[in-house]
């Protein structure tokens, strides 16, 4: 397997629908990043290094789910390639370039499909989110790592779409290192919202920045179901 172009599209999977996080982890970026102490710059800089410890903190815990989630999702393509669908009907690349075009109409505004299997997800979200409730308040690093493990299991349409992309890798370390490329993915808008969040969640909610963005993961997906279906290989 090419493990670049796999990883690849795995990050730019995760940092195009990023726009999307900000609406999903706003606030839990604004729990993450208190108000500075006034004083001496020594204090100040104690504090700016505190706040990227806590992000970094609970991000490694998000980026470790989707990795345990991925190595599941590609189990369960490894399974899937096994049955006897035919050669000429590969059933995990049709079904993740589905959740890409799904997902890229969700992010442009078209088409919010997408919403129904965010609400399917609510009732296994619905026996984890206590779990993240009784990590409040944070008060160090295991707990911010907790609640990013209980947060990466969040109902969202963009992990989703990244999960049906790793069960076309068929194994459960390339679907574990898909979902940990596609969680680095949505790390830069993550951490730039530490320090412009208002301004990204204006930025992000542009609906003509959203139909570029989506028209080009549209692009991605239908590239994804052409692929099998045209009998071209892109690993």
């Amino acid at each position: 397997m090419a493990w670049a172009p796999l990883l690849l599209t795995a990050f730019a999977t995760g940092f195009l629908g990023s726009t999307h996080c900000i609406a999903m982890c706003g606030g839990i970026v604004g729990m993450l990043n208190p108000t500075p102490p006034s004083g001496k710059d020594g204090r100040t800089r104690s504090a700016i290094w505190h706040k990227w410890f806590n992000v970094l903190s609970y991000n490694a815990g998000r980026l470790t789910s989707y990795t345990v989630i991925g190595a599941l999702a590609g189990t369960l393509g490894m399974g899937m390639a096994r049955l006897d669908f035919g050669q000429n009907f590969p059933l995990a690349p049709i079904i993740s370039g589905g959740f890409m075009v799904a997902l890229g109409l969700y992010v442009a505004g078209w088409w919010r499909g997408l919403l129904q299997l965010e609400r399917a997800g609510g009732a296994l979200w619905r026996s984890i989110r206590p779990l993240g409730v009784a990590l409040l308040p944070m008060n160090g690093p295991v707990s911010r790592f907790g609640l990013g493990l209980v947060w990466g299991w969040l109902p969202c349409g963009l992990v989703y779409s990244a999960l049906a992309l790793s069960m076309t890798t068929g194994t459960p370390l390339w679907g574990a290192l898909f979902m940990l490329a596609f969680g680095l993915g949505t790390l830069p808008m993550l951490l730039a919202m530490f320090h412009t969040a208002d301004g990204l969640r204006q930025l992000a909610s542009h609906p003509g920045l959203r139909q570029i963005i989506g028209i080009l993961i549209i692009a991605f997906g239908l590239w994804n179901l052409a692929a099998p279906l045209t009998g071209i290989s892109h690993h």
